[in-house]
């Protein structure tokens, strides 16, 4: 379709990309500051309405894909460069927990090493030997954890590739930056795990730990906080992560469920090719509804999930017009038909009625309200203008008044709101084709419309799909999302866990003779399983009301993102509260029991 010059040189009209190559040494920002200001001298200008901005910036090639997601109208396939910082803090989060998991089990097991410890710097060795010693072996174990780590991913590679949809090669080896990053990621994480215990084993007076007294920080009765704290902290990072875990599900759930307003499904979609079918569209369109399984066919431009046409609609008033900006919809006489959506008011488009081609609007529920219609009612017989596209007919103006009223339906993502929507007959726009069909028969109807298809364009092949996959890849990045966020989260709890179980053994093995002492003064297993767990339980439930809030804030935040979303309800800390606690007990509780049902006996007989 040829456009007339003087909407190609209209500042207040985007149809197309623009890229611009700037010479080597270009100030960006100043050129992107000449740009703007020239759009505020004509854009706005030309625009005659104060609400709309035209404010042009520029964007890096390479930033297109994952700084495009907010883009309104960008149709390139793009990424969203929160997510990725969001799995790289979960990632973050994982690794932080493994060190407090370490630091918390050094230090209880630190009396294990006491007298070692005591033996060395009675021979002579120092404060920093020994911490080079302690430190350096928390850097092997690392080293040893990095090494393992790089078998499981090579292993896992082809997995992940099918689920990013990308070739990642392992090219570990061959990138020396990579290389380095896992050195330096593996010194990191090594001084960070290792520094306090070996501060710690080291601190320790060589005189006390050989005379076999406890040291000064493992003395009955004083309350470990670091240990305690380090609980805490990783409890409520997994407690984070159970939480916004649900929310994805929740939302996600959501995305795919909620009522559109209209029929995605058995709707076979594709794009029209070559001159013969674009001129006989009508024919073309009549060959394939001869098909037993088809319901309806329509043509036009703008179908739920494809590109739409932002234009303005005027609203003849006062002796002016009113400017609204509105998605314009370029249907046929089965649009609505085929997609089923609901007319609430007027009827629909009719071939009976010549003037509708030339003189008739549909309009939303959404467009009745910012028209300033009122009711549905009072919309019908309203006065609409649209400066018409086209060489045929160069920015004349389409006069008419609204038939019908449609009740809204998301043609967009969720992301967006609903807007002013105009639907209208106009051919010149047509270029898509949608099939409704019958369920029974799906496999024949496709073999016909192939059959039509080769008739009409045999030199192109057709490339169809189905409506509601449209709408499937709309949230693909939010099901990766979820399926990621959901694998992190029991990767998190199941490493939290670990750490945990280790501090109940330990902590059962050092009251063994208070349990032996209990036991023998007639205490139940119950009893002794709720003394030893308590104290982690009221560590988890701590967790619980640092995480929530602070979840709350940035799932919400999460949520602002779409037009249509869920609500964070209180049963979604409740089911957090129940799960967190229900894992913590049953983890300590395997310790307590296995402490509470020994002999007394064996833990008493060296008293």
């Amino acid at each position: 379709m040829q456009l007339p010059a003087e909407r190609m040189q209209r500042w207040t009209w985007q149809q197309f990309y623009t890229y611009v190559k700037l010479k080597k040494g270009t100030d960006v920002r100043a050129l992107e500051s000449k740009f703007k200001n020239a759009a505020k001298q004509r854009a706005e200008l030309a625009s005659g309405q104060e609400k709309y901005k035209y404010n042009p910036f520029f964007q890096s090639l390479k930033d297109i894909h994952l700084h495009s997601a907010g883009f309104k109208f960008d149709m390139a396939q793009r990424g969203n460069i929160t997510y990725v910082n969001a799995l790289i803090i979960i990632a973050v989060f994982i690794l932080l927990i493994a060190c407090f998991n370490f630091v918390n089990l050094a230090t209880a097991k630190s009396l294990q090493r006491a007298k070692e410890v005591g033996v060395r710097k009675a021979i002579g060795a120092g404060r920093k030997q020994l911490m080079l010693q302690f430190t350096g072996e928390t850097i092997l174990l690392t080293l040893i954890s990095i090494l393992l780590a790089l078998g499981l991913t090579l292993l896992l590679l082809p997995w992940l590739n099918r689920f990013t949809e990308k070739h990642i090669s392992y090219t570990l080896f061959a990138d020396p930056l990579v290389l380095a990053l896992l050195i330096a990621l593996t010194l990191l994480v090594g001084i960070l795990a290792g520094i306090y215990p070996a501060l710690v084993l080291s601190g320790f007076k060589a005189i006390r730990v050989l005379k076999g007294n406890a040291p000064a920080n493992e003395q009955p009765g004083k309350i470990p906080w670091l240990r305690h704290g380090l609980v805490v902290v990783q409890f409520t990072l997994s407690v984070l992560l159970i939480i916004s875990a649900i929310v994805v599900f929740e939302q996600v759930s959501y995305l795919h469920n909620k009522d559109l307003g209209f029929n995605k499904d058995q709707i076979m979609f594709f794009p029209m090719r070559g001159d013969s079918m674009s001129r006989n569209y009508e024919a073309f369109k009549n060959d394939i509804q001869k098909s037993s399984g088809v319901s309806s066919v329509s043509i036009g431009y703008g179908f739920p999930g494809d590109a739409v046409a932002g234009d303005e609609i005027l609203v003849p008033q006062d002796g002016g017009h009113k400017k609204i900006s509105a998605t314009q919809l370029m249907v046929d006489y089965d649009y609505i038909k085929t997609l089923g959506l609901q007319l609430v008011s007027g009827r629909d488009f009719s071939k009976e009625m010549q003037a509708d081609k030339d003189h008739a609007f549909i309009i939303n529920e959404t467009a009745v309200q910012q028209l300033g219609f009122g009711t549905a009612e009072k919309a019908l017989g309203q006065r609409l203008e649209w400066n018409v596209w086209g060489a045929s007919n160069p920015d004349s103006l389409k006069t008419g008044q609204v038939i019908g009223v449609v009740k809204d339906f998301n043609y967009k993502s969720l992301y967006d709101k609903m807007e002013t929507t105009v639907l209208q007959i106009f051919p010149d726009a047509y270029w898509k084709v949608a099939v409704k069909m019958k369920s029974a028969t799906i496999g024949n109807t496709i073999n016909h419309v192939k059959e039509v298809w080769n008739k009409f364009t045999p030199e192109f092949p057709i490339e169809y799909k189905f409506l509601d996959e449209n709408f499937e890849q709309m949230y693909r990045a939010e099901d990766k999302l979820k399926s990621l966020v959901g694998i992190f989260t029991m990767i998190a709890v199941f490493v939290g866990c670990l750490g945990l179980f280790g501090l109940a053994a330990y902590s059962a093995e050092r009251r063994k003779k208070e349990v032996g002492i209990r036991k023998v003064l007639g205490a139940s297993v119950q009893a002794v399983v709720l003394l030893l767990s308590k104290d982690f339980i009221k560590l988890v439930l701590i967790s619980l009301l640092i995480a929530s809030p602070v979840a709350y804030y940035f799932m919400h935040r999460w949520l602002e993102n779409f037009a249509y979303r869920i609500n964070i309800s209180w049963w979604v800390f409740a089911v957090a509260a129940i799960a967190v606690v229900s894992i913590a007990f049953a983890t300590v509780s395997l310790q307590a029991i296995k402490a509470a049902v020994a002999n007394p006996v064996k833990s008493l007989r060296t008293e």
